[in-house]
C-alpha cells in the first residue's frame, strides 16, 4: 500500500501516514464591524472597514481570485495559522490554528461541519474556492451556532449566493452573472460560472458550476531512496498525480407573505485522481474517487414579541470515498498483484433550531441539534455498518455592563450514542468482530470572557478562558480497515485555553495594530501510533502551547496597502514518554512571518507582492525528521480593461525554491504561473 493513501473526504479525504503519525473569546464577534456588501459577480474589489478583533477574521475573494492559491494557503496568510501541503493542486492540505492540530479544528460549509467519522483533518485541497463567497475564521473558539465542540477554533466557508438578491443586484437589474477561466503550469485549468436571478421582489435563485484539473507533472529532486546520500539524487517528474474536480451549488430564497424567510441550498462535488506515493516510490495505478452532496432547508421566522428570533433547518448529507491500489507494490507484473479497493459511504440527517434574543444590554444565542449518521463499507473490505446519534446543545450570552465593557460566557454539551450493526477490524494477532458500542459519557465545554471596546473607539481589548473538548470519532473508536486497530477506550481530548488581546486603530491612515497572547494545554490528545504495518489511535498524554501573534494593516495612501503579520510560538509535547517529552509538536514552526504590499497603479492596473517565511518544522514526534526553514516570494499583476472584466497573472515561488526538499517524502512544485480571466455580465 502506498505511504500516503487517499480515502476521500469521508475518512480524512486522504488518510496520510504523515498525518496519522502527527501529534496532536473573548472573541469580539458581537463587535464585528459591518464589512459592507460586495457582489460576488463583480470583478472590482470593495473598500471595507478595518476589522478590530484579533481572534476573528473574514477573508473575501479578492484575497485569492486569480492568485493561484489553495484554501489552506489563503488561510495561512493570517497570523497564528500554519499549513501543510503534500503535493500540487488537489493534494492533501491542512491548517492548524495557534498551535492546535488540524483535526481539532471544526471546518464548516455554510455552517454545517465537514469533519467526518475518521477523526482526521479536513482536506482543504479539495475545497474549490470558486464556490466560496467568503471565509470566516474563529481562532479562539467554536461558536455556539456551529455546535461549540472543538479545541482549535472554527473555519466556515460561506458559499456564493448566500446574500439576499438585494445585496448583490442593483434595483434596475433582474440578474447578474460571472464567468472565470484560468490556465497555468502543469496543464492546470479552472472554469467557473455563476448566475443570480431575482424572480420577483420576494424570490431569487442563484446557481454555480465549476471544474478544475491539473496533471501535476512537475519536476522535483528525487532522493532515489537514499536520503543521506546526495550523490545518487536525480531530477524526476511526478507521475500518477492528476486531479480533477467538478462542483456546483444551487440556492433559492423566498420571503413568504407571513414574514417567514425560506432558503433552499444544494451543493455537490465529485473529485478523482491518482495517488503518486512517495518521491522515491511512485505508484502506477493507485487512485481515489470522492463524492459529496448536501441539501439544506432553512426557515427564518420574524421576530416574535419584538425580541426573539428563531431559525429552523434540516440538512441531509451524503459522502462517498473509495481508494484503490495494487498490494503491496502497486505495480502490475509483480508476483503479488492483489487489487485492493477500500472506502466508505456515509449518510447524515441534521435537524436543528437556533434562537436569538437581543435586548438593550443582553444578547443570547441557543442552538439545539441532532446529528444522525450512518456509515457503511465500500470496496473489498469486510462488510460493516456504524450508526451514530449525536445530540448537541450550545449557547452563548453577552451582557453589557457599560457602553464599552461587556462580559459573557458560552457552553456546550454533547451526548453520543453509537450502534454497531456488524463488521470487523484487523488486529496484529486476530480478526475481531464488532458486536456492541461502548456507552459514551456526556461531554461539556465552557468559556467566559470580558471585553472592552466601543463602536467608535480607537482601541479595545479582550480576555477569555475556557475548557474545550473533542469527542473521538467513529473510525478512531471502531476502525474497520485492514491495518487499522480500533480503540473503544479512547477518552475525549480536552484543553484549557487562555487568550488576551487588543487592538489600536489610526483612522486617518486607515491603520490597525492587533496583538494576541495565547496559551493552550491539551490533555488526552489522540494520536495515531504506527507499529509495524498497523495503526492505532491512542490518548498519548499532554501538550502545552503558548505564543504571540501580531499584525499591522495599513492604507496610508489611496493607492497603497501594506500588511505585516508575525507569529511566535512554543509548542511542547508533554507526554510522559521520554522519547517525546519536551519535543516540538509536528508541523509547528517556532516563528512565521507574512508580508504583503498592494499597489493600485494607473491605467487600471494593480500589483501585489507577498513574502512568507517560517522556521524549521518536524514531521514526527521525536523531532528526527526535519524540514528546514522556507522563504517564499510571490507576485500577481491585475488589469481591469473594462468595468466587469479582469485579467490576473500570478507567479508563485518566484525563486523556484524546492521548499519541500529531501526531508519530506511528498514533493511539491517549484515555480508556477497562472493566467485568469474574469468576466461579469
Amino acid at each position: 500500500m502506498t505511504a500516503c493513501y487517499r480515502s476521500g473526504s469521508l475518512l480524512g479525504v486522504r488518510v496520510c501516514a504523515a498525518v496519522l503519525l502527527a501529534s496532536v473569546s473573548s472573541f469580539s464577534e458581537e463587535y464585528i464591524q459591518d464589512l459592507g456588501e460586495s457582489s460576488v459577480y463583480e470583478t472590482t474589489s470593495v473598500e471595507k472597514p478595518l476589522q478590530a478583533s484579533s481572534s476573528y477574521a473574514e477573508v473575501l475573494p479578492e484575497a485569492w481570485e486569480g492568485r493561484s492559491l489553495s484554501a489552506a494557503e489563503v488561510l495561512a496568510s493570517l497570523p497564528g495559522v500554519q499549513y501543510t501541503r503534500q503535493g500540487g493542486v488537489g493534494s492533501f492540505q491542512t491548517v492548524s490554528i495557534r498551535g492546535v492540530s488540524a483535526k481539532n479544528i471544526v471546518v464548516c460549509m455554510d455552517g454545517i461541519p465537514l469533519n467526518d467519522a475518521s477523526g482526521g483533518a479536513v482536506d482543504f485541497g479539495t475545497i474549490d474556492l470558486n464556490q466560496v463567497e467568503k471565509i470566516e475564521v474563529y481562532k479562539d473558539r467554536v461558536p455556539a451556532k456551529f455546535g461549540g465542540r472543538g479545541i482549535g477554533g472554527a473555519i466556515n466557508f460561506v458559499t456564493k449566493g448566500s446574500k439576499p438578491a438585494e445585496a448583490v443586484l442593483k434595483p434596475e437589474d433582474k440578474k447578474s452573472g460571472r464567468v472565470l477561466l484560468s490556465y497555468g503550469s502543469h496543464n492546470t485549468w479552472e472554469a467557473s460560472t455563476q448566475l443570480l436571478s431575482r424572480l420577483t421582489d420576494s424570490a431569487s435563485v442563484s446557481a454555480s458550476l465549476s471544474a478544475r484539473h491539473s496533471d501535476n507533472d512537475y519536476e522535483f529532486e528525487s532522493q532515489n531512496g537514499t536520503q543521506y546520500d546526495p550523490d545518487d539524487d536525480y531530477t524526476d517528474t511526478r507521475r500518477n498525480a492528476e486531479f480533477t474536480e467538478y462542483s456546483g451549488l444551487f440556492k433559492a430564497r423566498v420571503l413568504h407573505a407571513s414574514g417567514v424567510f425560506s432558503t433552499l441550498n444544494f451543493n455537490f462535488s465529485r473529485s478523482e485522481g491518482g495517488n503518486p506515493g512517495r518521491d522515491d516510490y511512485q505508484t502506477s495505478v493507485a487512485g481515489y474517487k470522492g463524492e459529496f452532496a448536501q441539501a439544506t432547508y432553512r426557515a427564518e421566522l420574524p421576530q416574535l414579541l419584538g425580541w426573539l428570533w428563531l431559525e429552523f433547518s434540516l440538512t441531509g448529507k451524503f459522502e462517498k470515498a473509495v481508494s484503490h491500489s495494487y498490494y503491496p507494490l502497486d505495480h502490475l507484473g509483480y508476483a503479488s498483484s492483489d487489487f485492493l479497493k477500500y472506502g466508505a459511504a456515509g449518510y447524515s440527517l441534521i435537524p436543528e433550531v437556533l434562537a436569538n434574543y437581543s435586548g438593550e444590554k443582553i444578547e443570547a444565542n441557543l442552538r439545539l441539534s441532532l446529528d444522525m449518521s450512518y456509515y457503511s463499507g465500500r470496496g473489498s473490505s469486510k462488510p460493516w455498518n456504524l450508526t451514530r446519534y449525536a445530540t448537541t446543545s450550545s449557547g452563548d450570552v453577552s451582557y453589557n455592563i457599560l457602553k464599552t465593557l461587556s462580559v459573557g460566557g458560552e457552553g456546550s454539551a454533547l451526548f453520543i450514542k453509537d450502534d454497531i450493526h456488524g463488521g470487523e477490524y484487523v488486529s496484529p494477532v486476530l480478526t475481531k468482530k464488532l458486536k456492541s458500542a461502548k456507552d459514551r459519557d456526556v461531554s461539556f465545554a465552557g468559556r467566559g470572557f470580558v471585553r472592552y471596546d466601543a463602536p467608535d473607539s480607537r482601541y479595545g481589548g479582550s480576555l477569555s478562558i475556557g475548557r474545550l473538548f473533542r469527542a473521538p470519532q467513529l473510525m478512531e473508536i471502531y476502525g474497520v480497515y485492514p491495518g487499522m486497530v480500533s480503540n473503544p477506550d479512547l477518552l475525549d481530548e480536552s484543553a484549557l485555553r487562555f487568550e488576551v488581546g487588543g487592538y489600536y486603530m489610526i483612522p486617518k491612515s486607515q491603520t490597525v495594530i492587533r496583538a494576541t497572547y495565547f496559551q493552550t494545554s491539551v490533555k488526552n490528545a489522540i494520536c495515531w501510533i504506527n507499529s509495524g504495518n498497523f495503526l492505532k489511535p491512542l490518548n498519548v498524554g499532554k501538550s502545552h502551547i503558548r505564543g504571540l501573534e501580531a499584525e499591522l494593516e495599513s492604507k496610508p495612501k489611496k493607492w497603497f496597502t501594506a500588511i505585516l503579520r508575525a507569529t511566535f510560538q512554543k509548542t511542547e509535547d508533554k507526554s510522559e514518554e521520554h522519547y517525546y517529552n519536551g519535543k516540538m509538536l509536528p508541523y509547528e514552526p517556532a516563528r512565521s512571518y507574512y508580508a504583503e504590499a498592494k499597489f493600485d497603479l494607473p491605467y487600471h492596473f494593480d500589483f501585489i507582492w507577498t513574502s512568507e517565511y517560517r522556521t524549521k518544522i518536524f514531521e514526527d514526534r521525536t523531532n528526527r525528521v526535519e524540514q528546514p526553514a522556507v522563504d517564499l516570494h510571490h507576485l500577481s499583476l491585475g488589469y481591469n480593461p473594462f468595468n466587469k472584466t479582469r485579467l490576473v497573472f500570478a507567479l508563485r515561488n518566484i525563486t523556484d525554491e524546492k521548499y519541500r526538499n529531501v526531508y519530506t517524502p511528498f514533493p511539491t512544485p517549484g515555480r508556477e504561473y497562472k493566467l485568469t480571466l474574469t468576466q461579469g455580465f
